[in-house]
């Protein structure tokens, strides 16, 4: 018995310390989004939606990205903390602590540019990579300096074969 209550114990002090580091990250979010402590926004229930596992970015657990392609691992990644622009080699990190394969020599390179082509990202500060919902003001900026559409033509441009056997028929 007297084992069984020492690890209740020491199971309890841990899940003190990790409310305690919760409470801190929850005091830098309300701060950041600019809400007191005393006056707390509406949250609908966790359990109503249904279990969700949270996973920090330092602890990405072996798999996390399995049979994922690298801009999905890197959506997958920017959505465990959202807001919170990533470096390409912090990525890379998180991608290689889940055992995906890489390849050595320019992981790097691959994946800025498969972020780089893909709308879902957005650079930011010319350093990170974000989410483009999180920067909806950006799609706005980029739709404004897009070039306008060429119109489209009418009708159907006879083909050359077409051209010769009509002078010929004649």
């Amino acid at each position: 018995m007297a084992d069984s209550t020492k690890g209740a114990l020491e199971f309890l002090e841990q899940l003190r310390k990790e409310r305690d580091e919760l409470n801190v990250l929850i005091g830098g979010i309300e701060k950041r989004l600019g809400i007191s402590s005393a006056e707390k926004p509406e949250i609908q229930d966790p359990s109503a939606s249904g279990p969700k596992v949270k996973v920090s970015i330092g602890e990405v657990p072996i798999g996390f990205f399995h049979n994922l392609s690298q801009h999905a691992a890197a959506e997958k990644l920017l959505g465990l903390n959202p807001g919170q622009p990533l470096a390409t080699q912090e990525m890379l990190d998180a991608f290689r602590k889940s055992g995906m394969n890489l390849n050595p020599k320019n992981a790097a390179t691959i994946l800025y540019t498969a972020l780089s082509r893909n709308p879902k990202f957005e650079r930011v500060a010319g350093k990170a990579w974000g989410l483009a919902e999180w920067y909806p003001e950006r799609r706005g900026e980029q739709k404004k300096t897009e070039a306008e559409p060429e119109p489209k033509r009418r009708g159907r441009k006879p083909s050359s074969a077409k051209a010769d056997t009509a002078h010929n028929d004649g």
